[in-house]
């Protein structure tokens, strides 16, 4: 017996066909509205997987974020930047345009993180890669714990 899956995107009940042909093709169920979308992306495939992977994990992230100056590989709008970097990051003056962008970021209060596109090239290194961003994912999206308003004695 089969069982009908969701799109990751959009929550929406998938047939039996589409959904195998989703998971065969993406490695995800996704409707054929949102196969279009990554079909239509100019997303590198690591940027890709890795945005999956974090969707999986109900981590609510944007694929390809235009941020008004640059797209981002992967973003928490307003609080993350995930750059997914290849070897030509690692030129001189590409690493000095990323350095520059990533201060404008930190101005905004945005965090960025460059994963090398190496880690996601095992599947080993790419388990432990996305468990390190969701954890730094949830930690920029969930509640700050508030205290009880405390009365402070000075004597």
């Amino acid at each position: 017996m089969k069982t009908n899956l969701n799109c990751l995107e959009c929550g929406k009940q998938l047939t039996d066909g589409i959904s195998e042909f989703s998971i065969d093709v993406y490695g995800y169920p996704l409707c054929l509205k949102h196969q279009a979308y990554i079909n239509g992306s100019a997303a590198a495939q690591h940027a890709i997987d890795l945005y999956f992977a974090l969707k999986s994990k109900k981590i609510p992230v944007v694929l390809e974020y235009w941020d008004g100056r640059k797209h981002v590989d992967i973003a928490i709008p307003g609080k993350l930047y995930i750059e997914v970097n290849g070897v030509h990051h690692y030129q001189s003056i590409q690493a000095l345009i990323d350095l520059k962008q990533s201060v404008c970021d930190l101005k905004e209060n945005i965090s960025t993180i460059f994963v090398p596109d190496y880690l996601l090239d095992h599947p080993a290194m790419f388990r432990l890669t996305v468990e390190e961003l969701v954890m730094a994912c949830r930690s920029l999206t969930s509640p700050v714990s508030s205290f009880p308003n405390m009365v402070l004695s000075v004597n």
